[in-house]
């Protein structure tokens, strides 16, 4: 089981590299990405800026294995499958997707820090994003600052809603099973 989960946790950052490296000029990968897309019917997707890209899919990686670390614990009370060795293992695929979706956004500005630190200031999603990546990231190695990580991912919901305009069923669905499974963590059972 363990070597699934991590297969499953890794194939993300598969995708994302190749779609890195697809058209950088590699002319045998490339031939091998098209020979892939023409016999399983799958397709990288065009997109002017990459690094946005790249950001917005680490984006969603972190969310969806934000949302599996998060229901260990529902899963194992209320139906009793029991995933709990494995998720400290998720919760670091999380933060690590999380930590790559800000460096592919940092990317994807050129590095312009004082650009960027003006975009935290001027949006208030930005900045609680961060926050959210700071409290996941550090509150699991300090065992006092554990149910802060309920406030990280009330950060994270609260990212999500303030960063769209419209939601779609993806962040929606994401959005409803991280409140139920912050419901069913907080409800003693």
């Amino acid at each position: 089981m363990k070597y699934l989960i991590l297969f499953l946790a890794l194939l993300p950052a598969m995708v994302m590299g190749t779609y890195l490296l697809y058209g950088s000029g590699f002319v045998w990968f490339d031939d091998m990405v098209r020979w892939a897309e023409h016999a399983f019917s799958l397709y990288l997707p065009v997109s002017s800026n990459k690094l946005y890209f790249l950001s917005k899919f680490s984006a969603l990686s972190a969310l969806w294995l934000l949302v599996i670390a998060f229901w260990v614990q529902p899963l194992r009370t209320y139906l009793r499958f029991d995933l709990v060795e494995f998720k400290k293992l998720l919760g670091g695929f999380t933060v690590g997707y999380g930590a790559l979706h800000l460096l592919f956004f940092i990317a994807a500005h050129h590095f312009k820090i004082a650009h960027i630190g003006t975009l935290f200031v001027q949006h208030l999603f930005l900045s609680v994003g961060l926050g959210a990546m700071l409290i996941l990231s550090i509150a699991p190695q300090v065992k006092a600052w554990y149910k802060l990580l309920y406030i990280g991912v009330v950060l994270v919901i609260i990212h999500l809603l303030l960063g769209y305009k419209t939601l779609d069923n993806t962040h929606i669905l994401a959005i409803s099973l991280l409140s139920l499974g912050l419901a069913l963590r907080l409800v003693k059972r």
